[in-house]
């Protein structure tokens, strides 16, 4: 993934089903943060509020 893609928040996890429902898919990224152990992405979501995610969160949009 990389800035520009547009992405979804994904959870395969039923820990984290709760927040699937909280995201406005799709979702834009802005930023890509590699300073870390783990890439991080800043993601503008559908409702304009912004939020830093891990790519095991995100999935590439797909075409309608």
């Amino acid at each position: 993934m990389k800035v520009g893609d547009l992405v979804n928040f994904v959870s395969h996890s039923a820990l984290f089903s709760y927040a699937e429902r909280r995201y406005s898919n799709p979702g834009l990224i802005v930023e890509e943060d590699r300073e870390h152990r783990q890439a991080r992405y800043t993601i503008m979501w559908a409702d304009g509020r912004l939020t830093t995610e891990f790519p095991g969160y995100l999935e590439k949009a797909r075409k309608p």
